[in-house]
């Protein structure tokens, strides 16, 4: 039999974990942020014909994406 219950220190998170993970989401934020002003700044420049040139890059990189999953990265 046997025992699979873990110690209060193997669940717990520890301080160096948050921070790391603070960290990435701080820069995620600040990567969406970045791309919402410049798809913002695209459409404000060239209007509908720059937020298609931004939905076609978008389409682009999910299309890059999909074949990287689909080849194991």
């Amino acid at each position: 039999m046997s025992n699979h219950a873990k110690t209060a220190a193997e669940t717990m998170p520890h301080a160096a974990d948050d921070r790391a993970e603070a960290r990435t989401v701080r820069a995620i934020m600040l990567v969406l942020l970045l791309v919402v002003a410049v798809v913002v700044a695209i459409t404000w420049i060239w209007g509908l014909p720059g937020l298609t040139m931004v939905a076609l890059a978008a389409a682009a990189l999910v299309m890059v994406m999909l074949v990287a999953y689909a080849a194991g990265f």
